[in-house]
Order: C-alpha cells, then structure tokens, then sequence
C-alpha cells in the first residue's frame, strides 16, 4: 500500500520549479549535444526507447485529468455576468491551453519514437544514385539530379538549423514567463495563507488556483518546445550524415561525369516538347485575346456610359487584354528560356566531349553571359510578381468590402481572377529562372574549379581577363556624334565615337596644359607688378581673364586633337540647357558681379565699407565672393550680388579722410566760449587729426541737465589708424582739460515742484471699505 502525503504549497512550488529544470536539461545530456544554437551538433547517443512510452503515458494521463477538470469546470444552464464569468472563462482558457499542450506533447513524442525507429539511412537506396550507376563514366543528367537531391538535403537542414535558433529565442522568453509564473504563485500562496474572511479566502483560493494553472501551462510550453528541440537535433544529426554521404558521392561522380549524344538528343526532344507546348498555350492565348477584342470592339460601337454595365464590361475586358498581353509575353519568355536551356545543354556537350579547345572557350563565356542576363531576367520577373501581389491583396480587400452577390462584387471578382493569372504568369517566370539560374551558376563553378587545378593555367587565365576587360573598358563607346561637313557642294557625313579611353586622355591631357598655364599666367601676374607697377588688383583681374581665355582654348584644343567634335555638346541645349541654368543661376549672377566689381574698382581692396550692419576693410575681391574683415577680426565672404543689388558705404571711396563727432555736455553757468576755445586747442593739438580742414566746434543744444558742445574733426585712414582710438584719446585730453579749468561736467538732474498754497487732502480708509 502506498501512502500519499499532502505536500505543502511552498513545496509544490519547489517541485515543479525541479521538474522543469530537469525536463530542460536531461534531453540535451542524453544526446550529449550543445545546446546552443549554431555548435556543432553530433548524435553522441539516442534516449532509449523505454523511456518515451513511459513519458507518453504520463502526458495521457495528464491530458486525462485535465479533460476532465475542464468538463467538471464548465458552467451550468443559468447564465453567469460579471466578474464571474470572466474568472471562468479566464479558467477554462488555461484549461484549454494547457490541454492543447499536453496534446502536443504526445504528438512530438510519438514522432520522436517514429524516427528512432526508423530504418537507418542507405545511400544506396535513392533514386538518383541508383539511375547514376555502380561504375564511371557517369551520366551527366543523373549527376544533375544527384546534385539536386543534394541542394534539397541542404535547404532542407538549412531551414532546421534555423528553427533551432529560433526555438532557443523561444526558451528565453518562456523560461521568463516561468519565472513571472512562479513569482505570481508564490505571492497567491502568500495572500491565501494571510487572508481572513470567508470571502477574502475564496478568492484568494480562487487566485491561487489560476496561478497554479499558469504555471502548469509555461512548464508544459517549456516541456513541449525541449522535446521539439530534440526532434530538432536529432533531425540535424540524420540529415548531416546524409548529407556528408551524398556529396562525397557528387564529388566523385563530377570528376568522371559524361554528357553523350543519346542523352543530348533526349534533352533536345525534351526541350521541343516543352516549346510544342509553350505555341499550344500561346494559341489558345491568342484566341482568348481574339474574343476579348470582338467583345470589346461590339461594345463601344455602342458608346456606353462608364457607368452602365456595358462601360463596366468594356472596363473589365480592357484588364482582360491586358493580362493577355502579360499571358502572352509570359509564354514568349517561357519559350526564350526553353531555347536557352537548349543552348545551355549544347555548350555543355561541347565542353565536357574536350574538343576543340577555342570552342569550348566559346562556350564557357557564352555560359557566363547567359548567367548575367538570366540574373536580370529573373530580377525583372520578382519585380512584377511582387506588384501582382500588392493588386491582388488590394483587390480581395475591394472585394470583401462589397455587398454580396452583387454586379459589383462579380466584377470586382474577375478582376481579380485576372490579377491571379498575372501573378501565375510571372510565378512561372520566375521559377523556369530560378531552375536554369541555378544550373548555370552550378556549371560555371565546376569549370572554374576545374580551370583552378593548374597554377600557371589560372594566372594566364586571370591576366588575359584583366587585360581583355581593361582593352574593352578603354575601348567602350559612350556615344557616337556625327559632323556634317560640306564639300564641293555636298553634304559629307563623318561618324565619331566618343569611347573611355578618348575621354580619359582629353582630361588628362587638360589637367596638364591647366596646371602649365596656372603656373605661366602666375609669372606673368608678378611681372606685371613688379616692372610695370600695375597694382595687384588689376594684376590679379587680368591673370583671372587670361586663365579663363586660356582654359577655352585648351578645352578646344583638346577636343581637337582627341577628334571629338564639338558638336558631342549640342545635347546640353533645350531642356537640359534649361535646368542648368535654373541650377546654376545663383553663381552665374554673383560672377557676371564679380567682372563688374572687378572693372569698375567701386570696391577695391583695403576699403573701408558697410554693407547691412558691417563694418570692415576689404581683403579680397574674387569672382564669386567678396571678403571683408570687420574690426573684430571675423572675416565674412559676401556674395557680389549683395553689392549691385543693396546699398553699400565706401568709407574710402574716393579718400581716406573721415569726419567724426564729440558730444560734450558742460554745466549751465559754464563759459561757452572758453569750453569752444579749450576743446578746439584739444583738437588741433592731436597729431592725427588734420589741420585741413580744420577742427570746428558748435553749441549744439540747451539740453535738460547741460548745455551741449559738438567737436568736429577729420581724420585719414590707414593701416595704423584706427578712428575709435583717436577719439578715446581725445577724450582723455578734453575731460583733463575741463577739468584744469574748473568746468564740470554734469549729471542728469531733475526739477520737482511742489504746490503748498493748497491744504493737502487727507482721508482714512478703512480695510472694509474696498478702499
């Protein structure tokens, strides 16, 4: 007799946190593999058969017991409202989930017996290696299928691999749902044990329930995704042996591989076959068109409205022509592609019969440029099925939203009919593609492999590629230009082509006679300055001239000598002509400014200007830009525009000299012709103030607190000079001076009168009267 002991809660807790654990890592011990994904996975041992039946038994009668308790929880005949019924239908959602669960588990264990059971793998058993034969040579159309079978086995673990990654994203995020599971238990044990009231311990009961049942159901998730995992591996494991035993098979077929003329003129029948098809489908296309057409041509000798039926028809049967058209150049391209296998097959024959050796050069490159333009064709095809799905998905989206059985929702449905033809149409497409894609790029890596095998053989390979690639690049026609010429009154007709090569050395050869000339025109400019004393703003403006002049009739020269006509530029007029000068409109107008700037010396260098709120010397004058210098010392380029189009102050336009002001404010009951005598003896006596014209002093104003005296003085500029401080020295002088004298200076005053011939007023006001 056993005897059953109530285990606590905490200790149920502790049991299951256990069991767990252990249904996480006993399977990765059995079978002695990492359970990270991506290592390498080796089948060190399989978990023995007597434990499966074992582990199906107790997840039976789990799912026994959990049947039964969602039944018995199940609500009655009357009706439930409220929170109630939400707490039950919470429970019996648990339930349910944890019964699918254990259901789960059952099927996985079941599929995990049946591939241990299964028989072990034989290599000779596929039928791609019995139709390959025991002896060499080997036929090349059972190679390819070997071949086949084997990019098959190897999507196949490719996509495994991949689940395995995904299925140990899927473990973290469980075993944190379990943790939460097991935190949210421990705390419903926790308020159960502390709850007082027959009420508060009911649902509290309740709570703890539902807590136990969540974390029933994130074990059972984690139980169900370990034993997918197995599966998983044990799935690698297989198909890696497989695998491994399949390509050391296909290696040793590919080097005694043979292609004969029986098996090339079965691949020509097959390929007739499949064009006979192709003109069988293409007519039936172009019967189907026909009527679309007569359908179409009665309807609008009619003239329907777009919104009659008839308008609706003639809309419906202008996409059914168009997915004819798309039918038909589907078919076309089939067909292409059906002829290019064909060529495909015949290249290979040549290349693997080894004879003529040019020929099979021949081949090969012709193999290499059927790959790239396949590569196109396929991209092409991916393109258009892609748009055929986005106008099919919105369609079934028009077509759900339509009243039922309407005109309507017909026509909207034939619509999209024809939008699933498309996309089956470039569904088709895109697969013949895919298949000669990948033939073509197995072909190519057998021969390049087979090429690689001798040393000297790949270096002269590689260096006549390198050099034919680097002649056709040099050799590649941009465009051709014709020049029409006339002589003896006829009109003579001359073809030139403009290739890389010409165009590389035109630039070379411009770079060369620029960077000449740059260096010839700089000699020039410091002649022009040093023996003819020209200044350097004009030395400069005719270096910029004579560069410019000079570049052009490099540029022809070039041409010439390159035979480019000039007339490869007549293609720049029109519109493009247009855009250009919209683009470029800024810069020309600030340069055509800098040419006047430059020619009619306004603004030269070393002037002192103001342009919007600056102040400063000019200390350059270029075609585009302007620098100017401010007293801070902050350099600003100013576009040449601004100058022709704004108002600008030239300080020192004509001469350096400038007038400045003093304002001094003396005390009322000062004398104002000894203040006037005093500050012009200030003045005159200062050594950058000039004697002609001479100082002046006027009595500007009776001001508020002072009578107001003017200084005025001229001063010239110069590099030296700067006119702030000749007036802070200035100063200096006058307020000592004033001060020698006894006159002041005042502050500001103010005048208050106050009207006493009147009592003041005078009132008390109480808070409470809103005073």
């Amino acid at each position: 007799m056993i005897r059953r002991t109530a285990l606590a809660p905490s200790q149920k807790t502790l049991r299951s946190i256990c069991l767990t654990v252990a249904s996480l890592i006993l399977p990765n011990l059995v079978f002695g593999q990492v359970a990270l994904p991506g290592s390498q996975l080796k089948q060190a041992s399989v978990q023995s058969e007597s434990g499966i039946p074992e582990q199906r038994a107790k997840a039976e009668t789990q799912l026994a017991e959990t049947q039964r308790r969602r039944e018995s929880e199940l609500p009655g005949t009357h009706e439930i409202a409220g929170a109630e019924a939400v707490r039950i239908a919470d429970r019996q959602r648990l339930l349910d989930r944890l019964a699918f669960l254990q259901g789960e588990k059952i099927k996985k264990l079941d599929e995990q017996a049946s591939l241990q059971k299964a028989p072990p793998f034989l290599l000779a058993n596929l039928p791609q290696v019995l139709a390959l034969g025991e002896s060499a040579p080997y036929s090349a159309i059972a190679v390819e299928a070997l071949r086949d079978e084997l990019d098959g086995q190897r999507n196949k673990l490719q996509g495994l691999l991949g689940g395995l990654q995904i299925r140990e994203t899927e473990k973290q995020s469980l075993l944190d749902q379990k943790r939460r599971s097991d935190e949210a238990l421990r705390l419903s044990q926790d308020r159960s044990a502390t709850s007082r009231g027959e009420t508060n311990r009911a649902q509290a009961k309740w709570a703890q329930e539902q807590a136990e049942l969540r974390q029933r159901v994130a074990e059972s998730e984690l139980a169900v995704l370990a034993i997918d995992e197995d599966l998983l591996k044990l799935k690698v494991a297989q198909l890696r042996v497989q695998s491994d035993e399949l390509a050391r098979l296909v290696t040793k077929a590919l080097a005694a591989q043979q292609l004969t003329e029986a098996e090339l003129d079965a691949q020509r029948a097959r390929m007739l076959a499949l064009r006979q098809r192709f003109t069988e489908e293409t007519a039936k296309a172009n019967d189907r068109r026909r009527d679309h057409e007569s359908e179409r041509a009665r309807l609008l000798a009619n003239s329907p409205l777009p919104e009659s039926e008839d308008g609706q028809r003639l809309t419906l049967l202008d996409q059914a022509l168009t997915t004819d058209g798309i039918i038909l150049d589907g078919l076309n391209g089939l067909e292409t592609l059906t002829q290019v296998i064909s060529d495909v097959w015949e290249a290979r024959f040549v290349i693997l019969s080894g004879g003529d050796l040019e020929q099979g050069r021949q081949a090969r490159a012709s193999l290499e440029k059927l790959y790239l333009g396949l590569i196109n064709r396929k991209r092409l095809s991916q393109e258009q099925r892609g748009e055929a799905q986005v106008a099919i998905r919105g369609q079934e989206t028009r077509v759900a939203n339509l009243p039922p059985d309407t005109p309507e929702q017909r026509q909207a449905k034939e619509l999209l009919g024809l939008l699933h033809e498309r996309s089956n149409m470039h569904e088709r497409l895109e697969q013949a593609a895919n298949r000669l894609e990948r033939q073509l790029a197995r072909w190519n890596g057998d021969f390049n492999q087979a090429d690689n095998a001798s040393l000297g053989a790949q270096v002269n390979r590689y260096g006549e590629h390198i050099l034919s690639a680097m002649r056709t690049f040099w050799q590649f026609e941009l465009f051709a230009v014709e020049d029409v010429s006339e002589i003896d009154g006829r009109k003579v007709t001359v073809s030139y082509g403009v290739t890389i090569g010409k165009s590389i050395g035109s630039l070379l050869l411009f770079v060369f006679g620029y960077w000449l000339f740059s260096k010839l025109v700089k000699g020039l400019q410091s002649i022009l300055v040093r023996r003819f004393g020209v200044s350097d703003q004009l030395a400069s403006v005719v270096r910029r001239w004579v560069m410019i002049m000079l570049a052009i009739g490099l540029i022809v020269f070039v041409l010439n000598l390159a035979r480019i006509p000039l007339t490869v530029f007549a293609f720049m007029g029109g519109a493009l002509a247009i855009g250009i000068g919209f683009g470029t409109q800024t810069i020309i107008k600030n340069f055509i400014s800098g040419i006047i700037i430059l020619f009619e010396r306004k603004i030269r260098v070393g002037d002192i200007i103001e342009l919007g709120g600056m102040v400063g010397h000019v200390t350059a004058v270029d075609l585009r830009a302007t620098t100017v210098r401010g007293f801070d010392g902050v350099e600003a380029l100013v576009p040449n525009s601004n100058f022709l189009e704004n108002q600008v102050v030239n300080w020192t336009y004509s001469n350096q000299q400038i007038r400045r002001e003093l304002r001094i404010g003396v005390a009322y009951g000062a004398d104002t012709r000894a203040t006037e005598q005093l500050l012009l003896n200030a003045a005159v006596n200062h050594q950058n103030i000039l004697k002609t014209p001479a100082p002046e002093v006027f009595f500007e104003d009776f001001a508020d607190s002072a009578l107001l005296m003017v200084l005025v003085y001229w001063v010239e500029l110069g590099p030296n000079l700067v006119a702030r401080r000749v007036d802070s020295e200035l100063r200096h002088t006058i307020y000592l001076r004033l001060s020698e004298a006894g006159i002041a200076i005042p502050f500001p005053q103010r005048d208050i009168h106050l009207d006493l011939a009147l009592p003041l007023p005078v009132s008390v006001v109480t808070p409470g009267d809103g005073g």
